[in-house]
């Protein structure tokens, strides 16, 4: 997606960027979490990114298309907000001209349209190994601490990947 960095969770630049929805990190100026309903009224890149990620559904899939530019592509990709439809979707009023829907489900992977070889897994690798992608995970825990794993998660406090060692 996007011309911008993959793999990047946390942000939200012009052209060339991608705008993974979900719990948004705190910005630059000052803290709070911005991701809710009408962010697309509250960036000032909104009508100017490529691409949005919208993993939190049918519940912002709308105001992430808002977000876009001439020839911008949003993806669903995910349902954390839900799976009540679109209330009376009309395509013709409520996506700007020019803007491109798609849809992916992960349930797809390995699947013969969607083979797993499709995925660069290996490039990926070199690229986090080299530092290129910030691919860190925020915390590591053993399994016996999959409590404090889970009440982080919860908790809104994990500030990116948790990984449990098994």
């Amino acid at each position: 997606m996007g011309r911008g960095r993959q793999g990047e969770r946390h942000r939200v630049c012009g052209p060339g960027a991608c705008l993974p929805r979900w719990r948004v990190p705190p910005w630059r100026q000052g803290g709070g979490a911005l991701e809710g309903p009408g962010l697309s009224g509250r960036i000032a890149e909104a009508g100017r990114l490529d691409a949005v990620l919208d993993l939190v559904g049918n519940s912002t899939i709308l105001d992430s298309l808002a977000m876009l530019r001439r020839g911008g592509r949003a993806c669903l990709a995910g349902w954390l907000g839900g799976l009540d439809p679109i209330a009376d979707f009309n395509p013709l009023l409520q996506m700007a001209s020019g803007v491109y829907l798609t849809f992916f489900g992960s349930f797809v992977f390995g699947t013969p349209g969607f083979p797993l070889s499709d995925v660069p897994l290996q490039e990926i690798a070199e690229q986090a190994a080299a530092g290129r992608l910030r691919a860190k995970p925020s915390h590591v825990f053993d399994f016996g601490e999959v409590r404090e794993a889970h009440r982080l998660m919860e908790a809104g406090a994990a500030g990116g990947k948790m990984v449990v060692v098994m």
